[in-house]
């Protein structure tokens, strides 16, 4: 088994480039089931979901391969609905976009119950009662899903219940080809519904997000294009923590400072300071910082995938502070490995209370990517060798993490299991 050794207290100091955006990636190499032609796809990031999704479209009877470093093309112009890496759908939550890819292309869809990382109850009931709505017929028996149209999906006005980014995709991926006019409201506004709604325009759709409603004119097809997809603004604000524990001065290059904005002003107010520019953050910390309270909900808001490492940040500021879930009010498992480390942590329902702790490095145990990520940061400001098994979470999300805290001065470094 991988495992990521880290002694900690080094200041970091230099620059790397903020890879593509993982959570925009997987929908829009999902996409390219829908398109008739090839697709290049440049900035993915090479991380383990990337990997997995593309042996899944293969699997497919799609061409799905990198070309380069960061560039995929895929043609799937030989695609069929019978899943052959069902193992795999098991084990990724983007793997639930292809019910709305499978079923707008050929009515039907059966698939194991998507997996991903394990940190409470995420349910597609949105989905399916999306999918209901657009006449689709759906079952779900003993972990396996299946959908199925009576004759063909027709455009309808479809109200989430919940604002979810996965229902939101979804809904676009089922309805760009439904000859009419589909409404998709309370939907998701992530950076990464955007860039798949952008990337599907430039193949031909027509589709307006206006606040939480997006307006979906079917089109009969989709053509193939070359799209870049955006920085990764969780690994941005992940690399800002890190900054934050260790000190330094870190510039990190290809960032999107508009999807950081919240975020930006509550590090700036711990003491962080952040200079912005066209297309670069820097982030100086010279001195101590104090603690903020903050809350996840969705997009523009404090975002859940940024609360285990935002945790870890709270351990090392001089006041503490308070992060409460209300999006996945059960992810607090890296909990008890912050505690291996000597964090005072007090947890009451979904609400994690931290005071300043004195970390000391630990054997720790990464349960989730997030939570991967926040022992990560933990172990760099603590005092001695931490050593953190379960790689395989951390490198679902993170491209070359080791080799950038390693070029930024951490010491840091993967050791390859037998």
């Amino acid at each position: 088994m991988d495992k990521i050794i880290i002694e900690g207290k080094e200041r970091l100091f230099g620059e790397i480039s903020i890879g593509g955006m993982k959570n925009s990636a997987l929908p829009i190499l999902f996409s390219c089931l829908l398109i008739e032609g090839e697709c290049i796809i440049e900035n993915v990031p090479r991380v383990s979901d990337i990997f997995n999704t593309l042996e899944i479209l293969k699997g497919l009877g799609a061409y799905a391969e990198f070309v380069d470093k960061n560039t995929v093309v895929i043609n799937s112009k030989t695609a069929t609905n019978i899943i052959k890496n069902q193992n795999l759908v098991s084990k990724m939550r983007a793997s639930s976009y292809l019910m709305g890819t499978l079923l707008a292309r050929f009515g039907y869809v059966s698939l194991n119950m998507p997996g991903g990382c394990n940190f409470g109850v995420r349910p597609i009931e949105q989905h399916l009662k999306g999918f209901n709505t657009l006449g689709a017929i759906c079952s779900e028996n003993n972990g396996k899903i299946e959908i199925k149209t009576r004759k063909r999906l027709k455009s309808q006005k479809i109200t989430l219940d919940k604002i979810s980014v996965g229902a939101t995709i979804n809904m676009v991926l089922a309805s760009v080809l439904i000859s009419g006019t589909t409404i998709i409201e309370s939907c998701a506004i992530e950076p990464h519904i955007d860039d798949l709604i952008c990337f599907l325009n430039k193949c031909g759709a027509k589709i307006i997000r206006k606040g939480r409603t997006v307006y979906i004119q079917g089109v009969k097809r989709l053509n193939g294009c070359k799209y870049k997809i955006s920085p990764d603004m969780i690994e941005a604000l992940t690399y800002i923590c890190f900054a934050g524990i260790c000190g330094g001065d870190v510039l990190l290059n290809n960032i999107e400072a508009s999807h950081l904005k919240y975020c930006i002003e509550i590090f700036k107010n711990m003491g962080i300071k952040i200079d912005t520019y066209e297309k670069s953050l820097r982030a100086n910390c010279e001195s101590d910082i104090v603690g903020q309270n903050v809350v996840t909900a969705p997009y523009p808001l404090f975002p859940t995938d940024l609360h285990p490492q935002f945790s870890a940040l709270l351990c090392y500021t001089i006041n503490g502070g308070s992060v409460r879930d209300d999006v996945f009010p059960t992810r607090f498992a890296y909990v008890n490995e912050l505690s291996k480390m000597g964090a005072k942590i007090k947890l009451i329902e979904n609400t994690a209370i931290i005071n300043k702790s004195h970390l000391i490095g630990a054997k720790l145990d990464a349960t989730d990517l997030r939570a991967g990520a926040a022992l990560v940061a933990a172990a760099l400001g603590a005092e001695g060798i931490s050593e953190i098994n379960n790689v395989n979470y951390i490198v679902r999300g993170y491209e070359n993490l080791v080799d950038k805290i390693s070029s930024l001065g951490g010491k840091i470094k993967l050791l390859k299991g037998e």
